[in-house]
């Protein structure tokens, strides 16, 4: 499935959280070829999550960031952590359209996932990296956690910048 969309959107898909240092973040280190508008990120979807199965692919436009933002939010905070706000960014748009939805609060310290989907029904594992090689350890790394912790119901989300790619699954 191909879905147009922008960071932008992300405050009208999920409400309750803060979102202009982590759009910021995600223009910044997300790898986008000159003049162009859009950037393409290829999402595999493990499981079935309403319907959808396969592959996600986000077009998303990247303009209406400022320049400003951009800049700001690169001397703020550190390479790894404006990873990790990007990664929050690509999985509120892949949790949107995979499957309706929305990223509501942040979760208990401790749980073992990042953040409640739907008001607490759903949880959320979110990971960001800015190397290829590190995406199936990241992966194998946090699906053996959720296992060891028997968290199940819960989403696990990867995501690599190099590549733009990323992994979205219910873990049952």
């Amino acid at each position: 499935m191909r879905v147009h969309t922008a960071w932008s959107e992300l405050p009208q898909m999920h409400p309750n959280l803060l979102w202009e240092d982590i759009i910021a973040a995600a223009a910044s280190v997300v790898p986008i070829p000159q003049r162009e508008e859009t950037c393409e990120f290829s999402v595999h979807v493990d499981s079935s999550i309403s319907g959808l199965c396969g592959e996600l692919s986000l077009l998303v436009q990247t303009r209406g960031v400022s320049a400003r933002a951009i800049s700001r939010v690169g001397q703020t905070y550190e390479r790894a952590r404006l990873v990790e706000l990007s990664a929050i960014a690509v999985a509120g748009l892949a949790i949107y359209y995979a499957g309706g939805h929305e990223i509501t609060d942040v979760s208990l310290r401790g749980s073992g996932v990042d953040y409640l989907l739907d008001g607490g029904s759903h949880q959320i594992e979110i990971a960001g990296r800015s190397r290829r090689s590190d995406v199936a350890t990241a992966w194998n790394e946090r699906l053996r956690r959720f296992l060891l912790r028997d968290i199940v119901g819960s989403y696990l989300f990867v995501c690599e910048f190099e590549t733009r790619t990323g992994r979205l699954a219910l873990i049952e």
